[in-house]
Order: C-alpha cells, then structure tokens, then sequence
C-alpha cells in the first residue's frame, strides 16, 4: 500500500518488488489446484471492458490473480477488440483459469455498453468495476465485500484512489462528499457495486460515448435515492495517460464539457442542485449483539505456516517496531503473517507493514465494532493460521474467549511488553493475567514483567521470556553518515549531540525532559538535543522551548521514519529516556547497537538489558519528584557531556554486550520456540473452552466494552476542550503546570491561584494541616520523605504547588471519600449543593 507521506507512484500493486502472500484458493480434493466455480456464485464479480488494451492488461491480470479473497470470478468483456495482439492476449485468457469468462460483443459499443453486459452475465450480488489497465491493491474485494455485506444501507462502495502513469497522485474525494457531484464527477469507475441496484438503475447510458457516462450512472442513481460510501484507503490505482482527453471526446475542459454538464442538470435538476441522498450510517447501538453468521466464506490454499497478529495500531513506537521486526524474523522462516489492527486512529506505519506482507486490514476503516470479533473469526477460518498473538489489543484479549470457542483447532498467545500500574490496574500486564486461562502460552520481554505477572496470580509455566533484541548489523556506528547527518542539521563535530525519540507522550515524560535541558543550559553546557517523534505532548514541549528560550539547545524532528532513526544515531552521542515505565524499551537496544551511551529510568526490566558498565540508568524517587528527578538526569548527562572518553568508552561495552546476547535471529528463534511449545500445550493440556452460547454473549461484552471506551475517550478530550476554552476566557496569559506531562493540563495564573485558595481554605485541608503537626506523624514522614518534608520550596509557583497536592495520596483520599454517595447526600443536606472542594 502507498505511503501518503513518501508516495512511490512506481511501486504499484502489479510490482515485483511487492510481498506476496499464498492467496489461492483451497483444494476441495487432494491434488486439485482450485476449486471449479462453475456450479457455485462466487463472493464478487470483476467486470472489464477490454478494448484493444494490449500487454498492460497483463498488469491489471496480476492484481487481480493476487487478491486476497479468492472467491471471485472475472468478466472480461471484449467489446470487439480489432488488435490481433489484444485478440491473442484474450484467447490466452478464455482457458486460463475456470473463475474467468471473456464475453464478446458484435459491435463496439463503448464502455457503459461493455459494463452492462457485464453486469448482466455476473453470478454474484457485488461487481466491482476495474479498467482493462488500471490496478487494485491486494485486499480490495475482499474489503469492500465486507462492507457491502455489512451495510446494506448503502448500494455500492469506493476507496481512495492513485493516479499513476503520466501524472502521479494521491485522490481522496469520494462518495463521502455528495455534494460535489452537482458539477463533477470526482470519482473513478473504481466501485463494488450491487447487482440489484445496477438493475435498478437502469444499468449506463449507453448512448454515451464520448466519456462521463459514469457520472450520469452516479448522479442517476442519486436521483433514485441510492448511494454509496467511500473506505478510507489507497485501494485503487487509475492510470493516467497523455492522451486521456483524446480518447474522450466530451472530457475537453471546455465546450463540448460544459454542454455535457448542462444536459445533466436537465436531466437530473436535484441531483445537480445539491438535493444528494442522506444515507444514515448504522449506529453502535448499546449491547448491540456481534455479527453471528459469516457473509461469507474465502478458504485459502496453506503451503507455509501462517501466523494472525491482533495489534491495536500500526503506528510509531516501540512496540510496533517490535512488531515489524517480528513480522521480518516470522517471514524469514517461512511463515506467512497477516495482522488485524483493532484501534480506530493513527495508522501511519501501515506502509511499513505493507512492506512486509499484503495480508492487513484496519478494522475501523470497513467495519463497525459489533462485525469486529466476527471478522477476526473468518479470518482464521480463511487462513487457518497454526497461532494466533494477541499484543496490547484490548478487543483482541475480550474476544479471546469467543475466538476459542468458535475455532477450536487454533493455537493463542499473547505477547506483552510491560506492566502499567498507572492504566487500567496493570496495564496490559493485567490483561494478560486476567486471560491467561484463555491463552496457550503467555511471551514477555522481561524477567521482571514475569516475576510481576506470577505475583500478580499468573501460571509461571505459561510465562516464557522472549528480549524483543534488536539487529547490530543494521543499528552500528558510522562515521560517515555521522558526519552527513550532522552537516545537514548544522551541528559541528565538537558539540555533544543528546537524542531523545519516542512518542510524546506521559509515559516519556516531556517535562522531565524539559526541565533537565533547562538545568543544563542554565550550567551554560555546551550541547544539543534532537527530539523525534509525535504525540499528544508535542505542544507541550513546543511551547516550554519557547517560553524558556530552549530553541538554540533543542530541534523538534517530528515523527521519523526507522531508517531516519538509524541516521540519528549515528549522529548522537547520548541517548535520553526518562520514562515512567517500560518493558524493556526498543531505543535501549537500538542505542547500545549503534555505539550510543543510555542515559535513562531504571524501570521494568531494563537492568537485564544494560550492564552498569554499559550505560546510566536512574532510581525514580519516591515518591515521585519530577524537579529531583530533573536535577538527577542533569548531573548524570553533564558528566557525560564534559568527559567523552567515557562515552566512548561506555557506548563500545555497550555494543559488545548487545551484540553477543540480544541479537534479532536469537528473537526470531526464541519466538518459533515459543509458537511450538503453545501448540503441545494446546494439544497436552488444552486450555477450558466456553459453550458457543456464552461464547457469543462475551463477544457481545467486548464490543460494549469497546463502546464504551470510546465514549468515555470522547467525552473526556470534550471535557478537556470545555476546560481549555473557560481558562481562555477567564484570562489570557497561559503557562503551563512545570510538573505536568499532560498537554491537556493547559492552566491560567488566574485560576490556578483561585483553585489553590479553594483548596488551602478548606476544612479538609486545614483538618490535614492540622493532623500533620501530631509528633508521631512527623516522625513518621521524615523516615518516609526525608528531614526536610515539611519545608516547601520558597521559589515553588503557585501552579507547581497545585499540582503536588493534587499528586498527594492524602488528596486523592479525600476526593475519592467525597465521590461516595453518602458524603455527596451529606453535602446536599448541610451545604444545598454537592460541595466537594
């Protein structure tokens, strides 16, 4: 699939250079190649009008021989070709393979007349149109069959498209935006469409010839109250030529156009005056019950072993570079892997992967949630992989019972990065634990995530440890690229280089990274840092730079590419990551490859990674601190910063020790050795399976679930935005909470200071106070928090002073006391309002 970011209009679908994927039908006898379609409607009918085409038709043949739904049949229609090479071509077509059937007209008759004889010899309700030279991606039909079978609302269905050839472009206008068909036709022919809403239609005009007689189809059929709905991907490649508008006589950007249009305005005055169909999309309803039948069946043809990944994304971090490197090392030994992403959102890795294998489908973008658990299920009826792993999708795990149940020869894992006692009581960690009866086999990263596992409850012999590693060959110094990458950023040779990479988010604690930069340049050290990535905190760190006039020590990159990463390092001396939590993070083993002293919080299981000798790793302070934490990292990297023999000397112990024990074929390995032993466990010691009653009514939960997820998420960014504009209005010099990593968190000095006195002022507050002066307390607290617990800092700003209390255990108890039914009753009588400050 293209990248929208860095198109290759020369990587087509038709491509050598793409993956390929076992997309064959299954054999109904042994030795038979194919099933024989003849007797039996197949799932979609490919309808082309081929005319003189030639051997490009050849291109457009391969993609579709490479579609993942394998249950089609193509209608080629010839509409009397005169090229005897084009005839050839035909004639090898006819005997080629049973789902194909060429049908010849007597008189060239032009496109919509090829298309409707088409249509009227399909066998199968869907009809995808594709040009006798334009493209499709691999999983085109099998998308949208899904979507029309599924949404019965609308009568056909498009994608985005890519113009290649003569003219490169990306083109995301659609069906989506009725109303620009009231003056032209924004689409290609690129469409699923039904059978019965072709008939109804009254099928192209067929007195039209000189082009756009798909756009009288479009705007007759909106005319009749039918339309359609547009996926959100590049599925479709539209060829473009030099000579387009001289094959079509009416497509001339001038008269002969503007007459064309004028006739459809007369011929549809609604249509054409904005009056479009208002199609309603069918709406998540409450405990609305999952899909219980399939629309259809596609089993395919196994000569590999086949692995099914259920991530939430494909985007930046580290655990989807685990997951692409998984992916390569899965490949490497035969497996053929397909992956279902399972989160509505960010997807900008989904070329990645595309680079790896076709087999992908981001669920959001041709699904509702209720039809989720129940393509999960034909997809491993479809491809009969011998696992199926579950990694950091929380659909995946609650549908885990349901999948058991419903495909009992398979074989589940799960593989989980680290625990988050701050999300959702563990984390993934905590899903693990909670569906390790449902599961095979359980990976982690860490010795340590599986010490917290077992405690937490968990099956030590369903726990195998695999270090996600990383590739020294690829991830090494180079001097010359070193040189390069820093003449293109202006960086001289002598200037230390401290990169920070990552998603900007809390976990990675932007703040923290803010404040330590501002310690250093307040030492006047001589350094720079370089910060790659996008998140949700990038405003925050943005505007901190500026407001404590960091640009000239710190460069935003923004999100980078994992070539552009390698490059990074090469340039960097100092790696920083002082994150909140982690499994083992991937840029600790992408640094220690490239020669790159680790600097970073000594969290999950990092110390099994990194030697002392081999980089810094940094005890968080309890409780948490974030200006102690600050100061720490300040002094560890201004050591460094002055002494660069010691750098040296500890990014060479570094590569030494990543290379001789965490390298990627040791991932690989320990992996397949993983797969394996989750197959005998499955067959020694099989794990309880639901009846398919209930198994059906779990499936029903985890889509509320899910339901009720994104509600909650909606809710809470309006709540944010609700809170952000009242600041705004109540005053407009903004700061934001120095403590802070949420970008979210945006305040006012004005409020802070209201808010602060609220709470200073009240009797829960002044009781505590009050309480805290008891000698057994203050002795307590010193052995706890140090001797000078009770001195506040004179220089704290009133927003840094918010912030610690609400960080407060002693706050938190009290809000959580004064959320309860009784206090809120109690409130109501003595204050006429629920009074909770």
């Amino acid at each position: 699939m293209i990248d929208a970011r860095f198109p290759d209009f020369s990587d087509t679908p038709a491509s050598g250079t793409r993956p390929s994927f076992g997309y064959t039908p299954a054999s109904t006898a042994p030795g038979q190649a194919q099933r024989d379609l003849s007797n039996r409607a197949p799932v979609v009918t490919v309808v082309t009008p081929f005319f003189n085409t030639g051997p490009i038709f050849h291109e457009t043949a391969r993609t579709i021989f490479a579609q993942s739904l394998t249950e089609w049949e193509w209608v080629i229609v010839n509409d009397r070709s005169s090229d005897p090479a084009s005839l050839a071509l035909l004639d090898h077509f006819r005997t080629l393979d049973s789902r194909i059937r060429v049908i010849d007209l007597q008189t060239n008759s032009g496109p919509g007349a090829a298309r409707n004889a088409g249509f009227a010899a399909a066998r199968s309700e869907f009809v995808y149109q594709l040009d006798a030279d334009d493209l499709i991606e691999p999983t085109t039909l099998e998308t949208l069959a899904w979507f029309l079978a599924t949404n019965p609302q609308y009568a056909f269905a498009s994608s985005y498209d890519v113009g290649f050839g003569t003219q490169g472009y990306l083109w995301t206008r659609g069906f989506h935006e009725p109303h620009l068909f009231a003056h032209e036709c924004p689409v290609t022919t690129h469409a699923m469409i039904r059978k019965p809403a072709h008939t109804q239609i009254g099928g192209y005009d067929e007195s039209i010839r000189g082009g756009m007689e798909d756009w009288e189809f479009w705007l007759h059929a909106a005319d009749l109250g039918l339309w359609g709905a547009t996926i959100p991907q590049f599925l479709g490649w539209y060829r473009r030529r030099d000579t387009h508008h001289e094959s079509w006589h009416d497509w001339d950007n001038s008269t002969r156009q503007q007459a064309f249009q004028a006739k459809m305005k007369e011929r549809f005055p609604r249509t054409t005056a904005g009056h479009m169909p208002q199609i309603a999309p069918k709406w998540h309803l409450p405990f609305e019950a999952v899909l219980r039948e399939l629309p259809f069946t596609n089993p395919l043809a196994k000569h590999k072993p086949r692995v099914l990944l259920i991530l939430p994304w494909m985007r930046m971090g580290g655990a989807d570079k685990f997951n692409l490197d998984l992916t390569d090392q899965l490949i490497a030994r035969g497996y053929e892997v397909t992956i279902a992403s399972t989160v509505r959102g960010d997807q900008t890795w989904l070329p990645e992967f595309s680079r790896r294998t076709p087999d992908i489908f981001v669920l959001h973008d041709f699904l509702r949630p209720p039809e989720h658990p129940a393509f999960l299920r034909y997809l491993i009826d479809s491809r009969c992989p011998d696992a199926v792993v579950v990694s950091n999708s929380e659909l995946g795990y609650a549908c885990l019972p349901y999948l058991r149940s419903v495909c009992a020869e398979t074989t589940f894992i799960d593989y989980v990065h680290m625990e988050e006692e701050h999300w959702k009581n563990g984390g993934f960690g905590r899903h693990s634990v909670g569906a390790q009866e449902q599961v095979d086999l359980t990976m982690v990263t860490s010795e340590y995530l599986k010490r917290w596992m077992v405690a937490r409850g968990a099956d030590a012999d369903r726990i195998e440890v695999c270090y996600i590693n990383v590739d020294p060959a690829k991830w090494a110094p180079d001097p010359g690229l070193r040189a390069r990458v820093r003449e293109e950023l202006a960086i001289d040779e002598h200037t230390p280089v401290v990169l920070y990479a990552g998603r900007l988010c809390a976990q990675k604690q932007p703040a923290v990274l803010v404040e330590t930069v501002l310690r250093l340049a307040q030492r006047d050290a001589h350094f720079r840092v370089l910060v790659a990535g996008d998140g949700e905190d990038r405003a925050f760190i943005e505007q901190s730079l500026d407001r404590h006039d960091l640009r000239q020590h710190v460069t935003m990159l923004g999100e980078t590419t994992s070539k552009r990463m390698r490059e990074l390092f090469s340039a960097s001396d100092i790696f920083f990551l002082p994150s909140q939590w982690e499994g083992i993070a991937l840029v600790l083993y992408e640094s220690m490859a490239s020669g790159v002293t680790f600097v970073g919080a000594n969290v999950g299981g990092q110390t099994e990674l990194l030697p002392p000798d081999c980089g810094v790793l940094i005890t968080k302070p309890t409780p948490p601190d974030a200006h102690a934490e600050a100061e720490v990292y300040a002094d560890k990297l201004a050591e460094l910063l002055y002494d660069p023999a010691r750098r040296a000397m500890t990014a060479r112990a570094a590569r030494r020790h990543v290379s001789a024990h965490f390298t990627l074929d040791r991932m690989g390995e320990c992996f397949v050795n993983g797969l394996q032993h989750a197959d005998q466990f499955r067959k020694t010691a099989p794990r309880v399976r639901l009846s398919p009653g209930y198994a059906h009514e779990s499936a029903d939960r985890a889509v509320e679930m899910t339901r009720l997820t994104e509600l909650a998420d909606q809710l809470w960014a309006e709540r944010d935005q609700l809170r952000r504009a009242e600041v705004a209005r109540a005053s407009s010099q903004i700061e934001p909470s120095p403590t802070h990593n949420d970008v979210g968190s945006w305040t006012t000095t004005a409020a802070v200071s209201t808010e602060l006195a609220q709470i200073q002022n009240s009797r829960s507050y002044r009781w505590i106070q009050y309480a805290k002066k008891n000698p057994v307390y203050k002795v307590i607290a010193r052995i706890r928090f140090g001797s000078r617990w009770d001195h506040p800092d004179p220089n704290e700003t009133d927003a840094a002073r918010l912030h610690r209390i609400k960080q407060s255990r002693t706050y938190r108890l009290v809000m959580v006391i004064k959320s309860t039914g009784i206090y809120q009753r109690y409130s109501l009588s003595k204050h006429g309002t629920d009074h909770i400050t």
